[in-house]
């Protein structure tokens, strides 16, 4: 196996590459092109915002975790909460609890 030596880049070319792959995101669809207020400010950035989704409503507190506890709690996508069927096979396997509600 050879080690991977990284092309010495300037600090403009990093700027650039950065610049070109946000142009990339924004055209994929992966961030907003909504400006921002003070453009100006953010000019390097080219005024995108990041798109969140909007939450379920829904938490998985996962392995054993439950509500008050510190752990991993994992909160779905709005319509991308699993059917009961998975809910109560993660309870089963993984000691994961699901709760509905808005904390």
């Amino acid at each position: 196996m050879t080690d991977f030596q990284p092309t010495p880049q300037t600090p403009e070319q990093v700027d650039e590459g950065l610049r070109n792959a946000f142009r990339q995101a924004k055209k994929d669809g992966v961030i907003d092109a909504t400006p921002y207020l003070d453009l100006e400010k953010w000019n390097s950035y080219d005024g995108l915002l990041v798109k969140v989704p909007k939450e379920s409503g829904w938490k998985c507190y996962m392995f054993g975790n439950r509500p008050g506890r510190n752990g991993i709690i994992y909160t779905p996508s709005e319509g991308r909460v699993p059917n009961r069927f998975v809910r109560w096979m993660m309870r089963i396997c993984f000691d994961c609890l699901w709760v509905e509600g808005n904390d």
